[in-house]
């Protein structure tokens, strides 16, 4: 038995099959290293889903808890008039850099169903499957919200749908809050970065973050090595980041219905 073994090691270096370090299977590495979720089946592929309530989502957090206003929630539009904005879908991308190089992490907050959903492609092959179903949420929104998302993220993921052959239609309206943010709190702060904002709407500085200028390699060690427990963080970023949409989201609102700015913004100059 001994020798058979050898010789099967020998022969499947021969073949150059042990190049690659053995992995165990997709599934189970995902399991010990992600948050808790499930593989997704689709006929684009496969990808691993992290979701889970708003509500759980939010829980425990130590920062200014989400205020929910009654419907309808208005915010101005880009010429200034008043939308009405029905079911909104709050997203943000993962990426690996420029619009040629594959998105792995999809994360979104249905509003009206109070659920959050991150959509990962636990390797480069499953991105067609991860495109296609955050593809489809989209169209099905009623109103997309991002954060540079008109600059950047939908173009981004139009990209890809075009790069894996993927339909991908008319959007719905949009509202992406770095416009809005310029346009109601300008002159306030030294810069509009997501996290400086953060402050604005009450959230302590976060603790454990990835720096985003890491996340794509961070990635393509996880593809190489097959499992990464610093993974688990780039969730967690991602879903802080979701999270500061919904807060900005609903503080412009209140600014919206009292005329001027906001009084539950934070930390100005």
């Amino acid at each position: 038995m001994r020798d058979e073994a050898l010789h099967d090691r020998i022969a499947r270096l021969a073949r150059g099959g042990a190049r690659r370090t053995e992995r165990a299977p997709r599934t189970e590495r995902a399991e010990c290293i992600l948050p808790p979720g499930r593989e997704v089946r689709t006929a684009h592929g496969t990808f691993y889903l992290a979701e889970r309530s708003l509500q759980d989502a939010i829980r425990g957090e130590k920062n200014a808890p989400l205020r929910f206003p009654k419907k309808p929630w208005n915010i101005a539009g880009g010429k200034g008039d008043l939308r009405e904005v029905e079911r909104p879908l709050f997203f943000d991308l993962e990426t690996t850099g420029f619009a040629s190089c594959p998105l792995f992490l999809a994360g979104t907050i249905d509003l009206a169903e109070g659920i959050v959903r991150q959509r990962f492609a636990r390797d480069y092959a499953e991105e067609k499957a991860v495109v296609a179903a955050a593809a489809e949420e989209i169209a099905g929104a009623g109103t997309l919200v991002s954060f540079n998302g008109k600059s950047y993220d939908l173009p981004f993921l139009r990209s890809r749908a075009a790069r894996h052959r993927l339909p991908f239609g008319s959007p719905p309206p949009h509202v992406d809050l770095l416009h809005q943010c310029r346009r109601a709190w300008r002159g306030r702060f030294p810069d509009f970065r997501l996290q400086t904002l953060e402050k604005a709407v009450g959230r302590a500085d976060r603790t454990g973050d990835v720096p985003s200028a890491e996340i794509p390699e961070l990635y393509h060690d996880f593809v190489r090595r097959g499992r990464d427990p610093r993974m688990a963080a780039v969730f967690k970023h991602n879903l802080e980041d979701v999270l500061t949409l919904v807060r900005l989201f609903f503080l412009l609102v209140e600014g919206e219905k009292k005329g001027g700015e906001s009084s539950g913004l934070q930390g100005g100059r």
